[in-house]
């Protein structure tokens, strides 16, 4: 299976930067380069690797039921994951996180996944409402494309919603119904050999631990707080890059174009979401009213600007954690 998904991801990778690269003016784009103002890429690597303070931050509120964890050590196990993720198959970064916190702070692995888990919830309605706001305060282009257009946005949108709704219902019983979810897992789990089904209830346990956090109302809105803040610096640091190339483009142009590229990244990829990311950029922007080769252009500063800084200080602190990236390419060890 493992195989298999590197196999799909790398297949799609291939795909998506064969259609980036197609028809691309490689003259135009070395001009277009030679005119960037490339200062503007150092407030942009420094607000992705502040990104990883914040998300490190939430991580904390997220595991205090749990166990209270230095943000030194959140910071590097959230680093070394989303390095991770930068250059090993399989998107393992998540579990990496919690493999990486797991050894350092000795906590259950499996709890520390959960809140992962709705870490990555918040996100979402977070990209959501900013998806929200974007549909009501945006003008969009009168003439769309066949990916992009305010039909298509909404759609995308709702069918989200729809899912991460259901995952949170889902999450919400485990907590709060936790005696009659364990039930109706025990009806399915007797097909198991004993043994078996009772590893898997010990871990579904363990899971559930790592959901204290949804008790807490005051909990939750910090939490959304961290979340609403970090993808708005994230779209803020679009917003300088549109100033290095020249675009006049406005801030809801790149709250716009950081919901779209947190859409595109979830197809599967290569590791570093090659392909996928650089095609999904360029076309957002191209449906802005940007030039093919210009948005081509922004798609690669902007992922130099995001991989360099985070897989560089990731492999650092991967390596003053004691730990190889033979380890990390085995996470279910």
């Amino acid at each position: 299976m493992e195989k298999r998904s590197y196999w799909i991801g790398l297949g799609l990778s291939i795909f998506f930067l064969f259609l980036f690269l197609r028809k691309i003016d490689f003259i135009e784009v070395w001009e277009i380069f030679k005119n960037v103002e490339f200062i503007y890429t150092l407030p942009l690597m420094f607000i992705n690797l502040f990104s990883l303070w914040i998300r490190a931050k939430r991580w904390e509120y997220l595991l205090n039921p749990i166990k209270k964890i230095r943000i030194w050590e959140l910071f590097n196990a959230t680093a070394i994951g989303f390095m991770a993720n930068n250059i090993l198959p399989a998107r393992v970064g998540e579990v990496v996180r919690a493999i990486v916190l797991g050894h350092r702070a000795k906590i259950n692995k499996t709890a520390s996944f959960a809140t992962i888990v709705v870490e990555r919830l918040f996100d979402g309605f977070t990209i959501l409402f900013l998806l929200l706001i974007v549909i009501f305060f945006m003008s969009f282009p009168t003439t769309g494309s066949s990916i992009f257009t305010q039909g298509t946005i909404k759609s995308a949108g709702l069918l989200s919603f729809v899912f991460y709704s259901l995952v949170l219902g889902v999450l919400l019983l485990l907590r709060f119904q936790n005696r009659r979810a364990n039930q109706v897992i025990s009806f399915f789990l007797k097909i198991l050999p004993e043994k078996i089904s009772k590893k898997i209830t010990r871990q579904i346990d363990s899971f559930v631990s790592g959901l204290d956090v949804l008790k807490e109302f005051k909990d939750i809105l910090i939490i959304f707080f961290y979340s609403f803040f970090l993808w708005l610096m994230l779209s803020f640091s679009l917003y300088l890059l549109f100033a290095g190339f020249h675009l006049k483009l406005s801030l809801w142009a790149a709250v716009f174009l950081e919901v779209v590229l947190v859409f595109g990244v979830t197809i599967p990829s290569a590791p570093g979401y090659i392909g996928t990311f650089h095609w999904i950029c360029a076309a957002g922007l191209i449906f802005l009213g940007v030039g093919a080769n210009q948005a081509k252009s922004f798609a690669v500063v902007l992922w130099l600007s995001g991989f360099i800084p985070v897989t560089g200080l990731g492999l650092l602190l991967l390596w003053k954690e004691g730990l190889s990236l033979n380890l990390l390419k085995k996470p279910e060890e």
